[in-house]
């Protein structure tokens, strides 16, 4: 799917809005791509709730069967961004029909990142490996507006990374942040748990 098509752009900017979602399935069913359309719609129900086990159980297994099927050819865009060979590397989840968690190498996301963004709603991050300097340099990310949760567990943020999420403008929409302060002074501290305190999982 071109970056330039509208719904993705669309989708892209309201991440959350599964009216988008749903628009986007139709223009797939009308575009001979049945098979992902059907994933989207089937994701949404499975995301909002199925009470029924039976209706449950059918939406896992068909689920499962469609990934199968198509994860390597709905990827392929993807893998070309991040430059992975065919089956070499699977550190993506779907959600909503797209693919939005990323577990990748801080240094990869630094560098292509703002690419990724451009092709699907990248919303949760887990950085490793990943070191306060990657933090640093992620913190100018402006496509960074996205994104809901960031797993840093691994980098044990020095001053200048926790000075550098504090003052980054880009994490609007953040909902979890998971990191580990590493000799930092007690008011960045302070700082740090009062901005990030209803979102944050720091040690």
């Amino acid at each position: 799917m071109s970056p330039d098509n509208p719904f993705l752009k669309a989708l892209l900017a309201e991440p959350d809005d599964d009216t988008l979602r749903l628009a986007m399935a139709d223009w797939l069913d009308e575009n001979d791509q049945q098979p992902r359309a059907e994933f989207v719609r089937l994701q949404i129900e499975l995301a909002r709730g199925v009470e029924d086990r039976d209706r449950l159980r059918l939406l896992e297994v068909r689920q499962r069967d469609l990934l199968i099927a198509h994860e390597s050819e709905w990827v392929e865009p993807l893998a070309d961004v991040l430059k992975c060979k065919p089956g070499e590397w699977g550190g993506w989840v779907f959600r909503r029909g797209f693919v939005e968690y990323f577990h990748l190498p801080a240094t990869v996301v630094n560098r292509r990142g703002s690419l990724l963004a451009r092709l699907t709603p990248v919303r949760e991050l887990f950085l490793r490996p990943c070191t306060s300097g990657n933090v640093v340099a992620l913190c100018r990310c402006e496509w960074l507006q996205g994104v809901t949760a960031l797993y840093l567990e691994s980098a044990r943020l020095n001053q200048n990374a926790a000075r550098a999420l504090l003052d980054c403008p880009f994490f609007k929409n953040l909902r979890c942040l998971d990191a580990v302060l590493n000799g930092v002074s007690d008011e960045t501290k302070l700082a740090f748990n009062a901005r990030f305190a209803s979102i944050i999982r720091a040690r």
